[in-house]
């Protein structure tokens, strides 16, 4: 299923594949139970795609997800539990708002808001979790590699 993009330089000729590159900040307690089951039903699931298991979607921070943009990450996404279903007092209502907060930031700077995913769904959805990540998969191909930003933003930030 691995689809690439050919860029072009400015001459018109090919530059190099790009296939996106994503980090899934996924609840242990559902998203992380998800991703292992469409892993164990042989769901078909993107090929560049890491999960990183975290005890809550609240326990995500905002500081993490710039990192991994700024180090050429072309998504993040975060998943957890239903929101109203946290098994931390809600933490994951919490998640929510601070994601959301983030997203202007990232449009401010540059990274399109379209690269950061906040899902929430229950550890029984195995076929909507890999849903959920081939159709971010699929909006990450239409943007251009986050790449160039955080190489320009590097080099910017050296000169100052």
């Amino acid at each position: 299923m691995e689809q690439d993009i050919i860029l072009k330089d400015k001459t018109g000729f090919a530059q190099q594949k790009y296939s996106p590159r994503v980090i899934v900040f996924a609840c242990r307690w559902c998203a992380l139970i998800g991703a292992d089951a469409a892993g164990k039903n042989k769901m078909q699931l993107p090929p560049l795609f890491r999960v990183i298991p975290v005890e809550c979607a609240s326990r995500v921070e905002v500081d993490a997800i710039i990192r991994a943009f700024s180090a050429g990450i072309d998504g993040v996404a975060v998943m957890g539990c239903h929101l109203g279903g946290c098994r931390y007092n809600n933490a994951n209502h919490r998640a929510a708002k601070r994601l959301e907060l983030l997203r202007p930031l990232l449009d401010t700077v540059g990274i399109d808001s379209l690269r950061l995913l906040t899902s929430f769904g229950t550890a029984h959805e195995y076929h909507q979790y890999a849903d959920v990540i081939r159709e971010f998969y699929r909006r990450l191909e239409g943007l251009p590699p986050v790449s160039s930003w955080a190489r320009s933003f590097t080099k910017t930030s050296l000169k100052e």
